[in-house]
């Protein structure tokens, strides 16, 4: 069973760095530009920690932490929140777990009163598009911020 918790910051910041730059890797099939996309990150969690339009959860499993979201009730579409991040360990992909995590994200941007979310995901994840698709998500537009990636929607 999966259990979601408020990120602890001080004991586990190591963790969100390393989802974060396998999350990287992952997207653009190299680390180059990782290290200026997590300048300030730790900074950035600790201040939107303490937003209550910002969600920062650690996905636990068993006693060990096996992947990460990131969202807000917000974004540049009307009414929609932004899922930064939804990151599991590689074993734990591929098993429906994924799917919960959106559940989880769908239930609280729901009740701060979001219709739905946005999102960005790589052209060069051809993994991560199917599942978006297969999810319910739709292309809305390219990502004019990084040219390998396009902003999908999926209303609730």
């Amino acid at each position: 069973m999966l259990t979601l918790r408020p990120i602890n910051i001080d004991e586990h910041f190591d963790v969100c760095q390393s989802f974060r730059k396998d999350s990287y890797f992952c997207s653009f099939g190299t680390l180059e530009g990782f290290k200026a996309s997590v300048k300030d990150y730790e900074q950035k969690i600790r201040q939107r920690l303490a937003d209550p339009a910002w969600f920062y959860r650690h996905v636990w499993q068993n006693g060990e932490i096996i992947g990460q979201l990131e969202f807000k009730t917000h974004s540049f579409k009307s009414g929609y929140g932004y899922v930064h991040l939804i990151y599991l360990q590689p074993e734990y992909r591929g098993i429906g777990l994924a799917s919960q995590l959106q559940d989880y994200i769908s239930t609280h941007l729901l009740a701060s009163y979001c219709k739905g979310a946005v999102l960005s995901v790589s052209r060069d994840n051809p993994r991560a598009v199917a599942h978006y698709i297969k999810s319910g998500w739709s292309y809305l537009q390219p990502n004019p911020k990084h040219r390998q990636t396009d902003f999908w929607c999926k209303a609730f």
